[in-house]
């Protein structure tokens, strides 16, 4: 005889709890995640963030792709360069983390970004999963502008680029083997001579994107239907 208790983790398995989110979450989002059966993570490419108008295009066919078998959908997005605006929430329905863009993530909450963000405003900030994909500065560097420019106005390019940072900072999430990710973002520091720190983030609000709860003040919650719009950040 199945119990109440069997018959709901049957209908997790069936019924997963999908999220979708942007590659350079995945060190974070695997490391709390384990194996979990009841939870599928959907990984979308880092690079959309450079055509945000075409994002919501390949967000939303990955929500659709999940409509039919999904028990809850949840964005592992902020509103990046409104690159989810207009989105629309499955019959499920849908949340996302109430948020402009992904370094509230990382570094725990709202309140933490806000407060980093009025101290030290000129901060390019780096992580596990963007020095992985070698979206830092001089991966970037790299791969997108050596070849189609050589090195010499590629690497004035990315000076000019962030010349007014003053600082990197490689937020440690506690996710990843520091060692090598930090020589290559020191290197980055050296190379734009900015200054360096580490500061350490905090897993709060991935653990929530992973396991809930999602109150009103850190989530967007879309009913069925409902399209994703700017100004739904601003607190409710």
């Amino acid at each position: 005889m199945h119990t109440a208790q069997q018959t709901l983790r049957s209908s997790e398995k069936q019924n997963p709890r999908v999220i979708i989110a942007c590659q350079v979450m995945k060190p974070e989002l695997d490391h709390l995640s384990g194996d979990n059966p009841h939870i599928e993570i959907r990984y979308l490419d880092q690079n959309m963030h450079e055509r945000p108008a075409q994002m919501p295009a390949v967000v939303q066919a990955e929500i659709d792709a999940v409509e039919a078998y999904a028990g809850q959908v949840i964005l592992g997005y902020g509103l990046c360069s409104n690159g989810i605006v207009g989105v629309k929430a499955p019959r499920q329905g849908m949340i996302i983390p109430r948020v402009h863009d992904c370094i509230t993530l990382f570094l725990g909450s709202r309140a933490a970004y806000e407060k980093v963000f009025y101290e030290q405003p000129g901060t390019y900030y780096l992580t596990p999963g963007w020095v992985e994909e070698r979206k830092d500065p001089l991966g970037y560097m790299e791969s997108a502008y050596v070849p189609k420019m050589g090195r010499e106005k590629a690497e004035w390019g990315i000076k000019e680029e962030l010349k007014n940072y003053t600082r990197i900072v490689m937020i440690d999430t506690q996710s990843a083997d520091m060692g090598p990710l930090r020589k290559i973002a020191q290197e980055n520091a050296r190379f734009l001579g900015k200054t360096y720190e580490e500061i350490s983030g905090m897993q709060d609000y991935f653990r929530q994107i992973l396991f809930g709860p999602y109150p009103e003040a850190d989530f967007i919650h879309l009913q069925p239907g409902d399209i994703m719009q700017q100004e739904m950040v601003i607190d409710p």
